[in-house]
């Protein structure tokens, strides 16, 4: 079965967006971490098929997050989309979106959301439907 990760602090955006993803690709599971760490952790357990991530979060931010999904074998070639509300000379937000697959910044619509993780996808040949 295929899977979307959703890592963010907040806990109102990670609903909206499993709700959007949800209704975008209902054959795909949506999991959700509220932090870096735990986003690791489900990546490493679940082996999704695309990981959101937040760049600026407690515990473990997104770009220390993204940079050992990037270093681990059997987790480097999960795309990665950077999802930030931070400014862009923030360090953190800076460096996940320089190691993410595509970012995307927040606020964000529905529309601007399933156009980037199809693209996402399409480039990886990936298909959650």
């Amino acid at each position: 079965m295929k899977a979307v990760l959703v890592v963010d602090d907040n806990t109102a955006v990670r609903m909206v967006l499993s709700d959007f993803l949800t209704m975008a690709y209902p054959n795909a599971r949506v999991l959700q971490a509220e932090n870096g760490a735990d986003g690791l952790t489900l990546a490493h357990e679940e082996h999704p098929d695309i990981v959101l991530m937040d760049a600026e979060m407690p515990i473990l931010d997104g770009f220390a997050a993204a940079k050992k999904l990037r270093e681990d074998d059997d987790t480097k070639s999960i795309p990665i989309i950077a999802i930030s509300s931070g400014a862009s000379n923030n360090e953190l937000v800076t460096g996940l979106r320089g190691i993410a697959d595509d970012s995307l910044p927040k606020p964000f619509t529905a529309d601007q959301l399933l156009q980037t993780v199809s693209g996402v996808l399409s480039k990886r040949a990936i298909v959650l439907h």
